[in-house]
């Protein structure tokens, strides 16, 4: 490479400008960040531009000979990458040249960009850090070199990091079976990161949509409202696991930290634990006093145990009913494997209370499983913020003991204040208490950690319940149609749509909406029981009873809400046969009961003794 190039922070490589430090490309004004590998190739090739270079150097260079993966598959793979970055062909190159069974040669033409080319708005102030990525060996040292020299020559610049969000993790393995693992990974780093004081942390449903963006990091940093960013890769082969990380200030693209992590996998949890406490020390941030015993000793995990795990979770994520069955049995594989692992009982126990909103588990049965796994998990680890959690929705969602949920999602939050699932939990329990300010401002706050769960449909959906509660019909009217149009395939919406216009007295609209999500989700007779109840309450006796019916004769053979089908009875003005039903969904524990508790469909009932006694047993104040 020719002497003028070794000084240059930006090269233009054929069509493309390669900003060194960065490891960016740019081509008309768009930006694309090569992933590490990718890069380091590109580099390497830049340093030896006049001439082939081998894939054996491309592996001394950049898979030393400790290194654990497919060397083939790894290479062809990061060189895959690159050429999609560049828009480059192998067939018709124009940037990389293959020689078969030799190696690769740079082709296209070179030059540095001069200091009058560039363009302000993207020119990168310089700081005292190092750059993303150092070579030892030929040009490419010099480049970086020239760059560290460059950096010292100005006043270093702190930059003070209060928020932050990690990207999904990269899957360098060549396996796109393994994604769940890269996915797990991050997951656990954004849990224990979570623990740390003074720092907002960004909840993982708000960074999974990242997972192969374009977008630049200032961009997302915006989106997420952050100051810093993690990113990095995960390389799994065999028994061994390799971690990159980098953190990154976002505003200005300046790489402030990044280290490499190899461990055995059943040292997984040691190499979170020592990168969550690296970046820590990054920001300058602590963990909270709760948490910091419990991430300085990390116990060993059973590599096998925690392969269901992670599967586990994949599955979980998936939201349907068979994939949190599914998940369940990954969670038992898990402990059979290793019987204290205090994650896996948290995870049942999340996945029992969530299964049981489908109705294909009685409250009962899902209740008491759920429990057990809750205990259990805080018995295992009493500074496992998720087991206080999960523990705190059982005593909330099936016991109706208020003062036992609170006392545990409060100690959940002391050991964890930026857990979203938290907050979004003791907002449910103030809201359902009466307590609507604390709850919004708990609403608000689960904002703060998840913003764009804010702005799809499932947030929407979530923020226009909360305005029907409020008794804000026309609010939650329009929150919940820009929902719909958003996604017109999810029942939910149509579900919460037709629910809100007929306790709004918008009797045939919400007819309409209920029949919707009645046809796009034909087994939930949760659905089918609000549609009965809205034919009622629109005079259509018939239809209503005809559906009555179909509800009591399922019941004979499986679980069926008994206020749901109290509902159909209330629109028909039935209020004993309702009176009975929901003293029935009190003995089984039927949340609904409590979730419907400030619905106005319950207000027939508000001055019969019968419900106030039944209030007054619940714990619940009156409405």
């Amino acid at each position: 490479m020719e002497p003028s190039l070794l000084s240059s922070q930006t090269l233009s490589v054929g069509e493309v400008e390669l900003d060194v430090q960065s490891g960016e490309l740019r081509r008309n004004g768009q930006k694309t960040r090569l992933a590490d590998q990718p890069l380091q190739i590109l580099l390497f090739l830049l340093a030896h531009r006049d001439r082939v270079v081998t894939r054996e150097e491309l592996r001394e260079q950049l898979w030393p000979a400790d290194t654990f993966v497919d060397f083939d598959r790894g290479l062809n793979s990061a060189i895959k990458k690159l050429r999609d970055a560049l828009g480059d062909s192998a067939e018709k190159p124009t940037y990389i040249e293959t020689l078969p069974r030799r190696g690769y040669r740079l082709v296209a033409p070179i030059h540095a960009k001069s200091a009058a080319e560039p363009n302000p708005s993207e020119a990168v102030p310089q700081t005292g850090h190092r750059p993303r990525l150092i070579w030892v060996g030929g040009a490419v040292a010099v480049i970086a070199l020239s760059l560290i020299a460059a950096a010292h020559l100005q006043e270093p610049q702190t930059y003070r990091i209060r928020s932050i969000a990690v990207l999904p993790l990269a899957n360098l393995s060549a396996d796109r079976d393994q994604e769940y693992f890269a996915d797990g990974m991050t997951e656990a780093l954004i849990t224990d990161l979570a623990q740390l004081q003074n720092v907002r942390v960004i909840s993982r449903t708000s960074v999974m949509p990242y997972k192969e963006t374009s977008k630049a990091l200032p961009q997302i940093a915006r989106e997420l409202k952050v100051d810093g960013v993690v990113e990095g890769s995960v390389l799994r082969s065999g028994g061994r696991v390799r971690v990159t990380a980098q953190l990154i200030h976002a505003a200005t693209d300046q790489h402030l930290w990044a280290r490499s992590y190899e461990r055995d996998l059943s040292d997984i949890v040691t190499l979170q634990r020592e990168l969550s406490a690296s970046i820590s020390g990054a920001i300058h941030s602590e963990l909270t006093p709760e948490a910091r015993p419990r991430l300085q000793t990390a116990q060993p995990v059973n590599p096998e145990a925690y392969e269901f795990f992670l599967k586990g979770t994949a599955a979980f994520g998936r939201g349907t009913t068979q994939g949190m069955t599914d998940a369940i049995a990954y969670f038992q594989q898990a402990i059979a494997k290793q019987p204290d692992f205090a994650l896996a009982y948290v995870s049942i126990s999340r996945t029992y209370s969530q299964l049981a909103w489908s109705g294909s588990v009685a409250p009962q049965e899902s209740g008491e499983k759920a429990r057990a796994a809750a205990l259990k998990a805080v018995a295992l680890d009493p500074t496992l913020a998720e087991a206080h959690t999960e523990l705190g929705r059982v005593l909330y969602q099936y016991d109706w003991n208020w003062a036992g949920s609170e006392r545990e999602i409060r100690r959940a939050l002391e050991l964890n204040p930026n857990d979203a699932g938290a907050h979004r939990c003791y907002a449910a329990l103030l809201r359902t208490t009466g307590r609507i300010q604390e709850a919004m401002a708990e609403s608000r706050r689960v904002h703060e950690l998840d913003p764009l769960v804010s702005k799809t449909s499932v947030g929407i959906l979530g923020s226009g319940g909360g305005s029907r509660s409020r008794g804000e019909y026309e609010r939650a009217i329009t929150e919940m149609q820009r929902a719909v149009k958003m996604d017109p395939s999810l029942p939910r919406g149509h579900f919460q749509l037709g629910w809100t216009l007929t306790e709004a007295g918008r009797l045939d609209e919400g007819i309409k909406e209920l029949e919707n999500a009645v046809q796009l989700s034909t087994d939930n007779l949760r659905f089918r029981a609000r549609l009965g109840w809205a034919y009622a309450l629109a005079g259509r006796q018939q239809e209503a009873r005809t559906i009555l019916t179909e509800l009591r004769n399922r019941s004979q053979k499986e679980f069926v809400s008994p206020t749901a089908i109290a509902l159909v009875h209330l629109g028909l003005n039935e209020t004993s046969q309702a009176l009975q039903l929901l003293e029935q969904a009190w003995q089984q524990r039927d949340f609904e009961l409590i979730s419907l508790y400030n619905s106005t469909a319950f207000r027939p009932l508000r001055s019969e003794p019968r419900f106030r006694e039944l209030m007054r047993r619940i714990g619940l104040p009156e409405a």
